[in-house]
């Protein structure tokens, strides 16, 4: 078993490979002049069950996560497992105005060309998962946010929304709590009023926990909201920390803890789900 990884997922593939006892192959980019990637995975390939590890998260890391399925294939690799920690362009699984692109269904269509299966971490949107004609595995990472959690004294779990609810509700009873959600009630285009339940927020210990966090706007809305209600400690957490505009830097400086997972290698991806991943290649 080799693994091979894109420059985005190259800390998580270390984990990956120290676990399942697999050879990480080393890999070589570097743009041409004109701007184009050249992409070369730098081990004998043939013959050998090949676990490309990389994300989507922007054009340039799709290309490169692509080459390297691609290589592996066109070097003659007996099989190629696609695993991609977070699934970026998973926002968009249907056409809203005319003329879209559905972008989930294309990038998942480009990668199926050359990987036999395709493993990811908590997709943004199932829908994706149902346009896949290959082995798809959407991996839930509940077991190692509990198992990092349990023993902080978390009161209440809450999800910032009520489509997070079912993830909340389940990291609560992994570590021994309850869980809320917030109502959110859109008053216009671009005004979203949030609400907490009833409830006694006075001195509990709360962690505010998400699938993304990009802009980081909800999560510091919630942190205000709890704070009104003289919350004690509100720690944050999120399966993809996105962190677009340096938002990670705002949340830190109003939340006392945040911790992301490495599905994005980065400054609070102190969660890491290579052993939720490695699960699953054992299968």
């Amino acid at each position: 078993m080799l693994i091979v990884a894109s420059n985005s997922s190259i800390g998580l593939a270390r984990k990956l490979s120290d676990i399942l006892g697999a050879r990480l192959s080393g890999c070589s980019t570097k743009r041409f002049p004109d701007g184009e990637l050249y992409v070369r995975i730098e081990s004998d390939l043939k013959g050998q069950d090949v676990i490309v590890v990389g994300n989507t998260r922007s054009d340039s890391d799709i290309l490169e996560t692509l080459f390297l399925i691609n290589s592996s294939k066109e070097n003659g690799a007996s099989s190629v497992k696609l695993v991609i920690p977070y699934y970026g362009y998973a926002r968009q699984h249907m056409i809203y105005k005319p003329g879209e692109s559905v972008s989930s269904r294309a990038v998942l269509k480009t990668m199926e060309n050359w990987a036999d299966e395709i493993i990811c971490v908590e997709i943004h949107d199932k829908a994706t998962v149902g346009f896949a004609s290959k082995p798809f595995t959407n991996v839930e990472v509940i077991d190692s946010l509990g198992d990092f959690f349990k023993d902080r004294k978390i009161d209440i779990v809450i999800s910032p929304d009520d489509g997070g609810f079912s993830r909340a509700e389940k990291l609560a009873e992994r570590i021994g709590s309850r869980a809320l959600y917030i109502e959110k009630k859109r008053i216009d285009s671009r005004t979203v009023q949030m609400s907490l339940p009833e409830d006694d927020y006075s001195g509990k210990n709360i962690l505010l926990v998400d699938d993304i966090i990009s802009t980081g706007g909800t999560i510091i809305k919630a942190i205000g909201l709890l704070k009104s209600k003289s919350a004690g400690r509100i720690y944050v957490t999120a399966i993809h920390g996105v962190f677009a505009s340096g938002s990670q830097s705002q949340i830190s400086a109003v939340s006392d803890g945040l911790w992301v997972t490495d599905t994005i290698d980065g400054e609070f991806s102190s969660i890491s789900v290579a052993r939720d991943l490695a699960k699953v290649l054992d299968r």
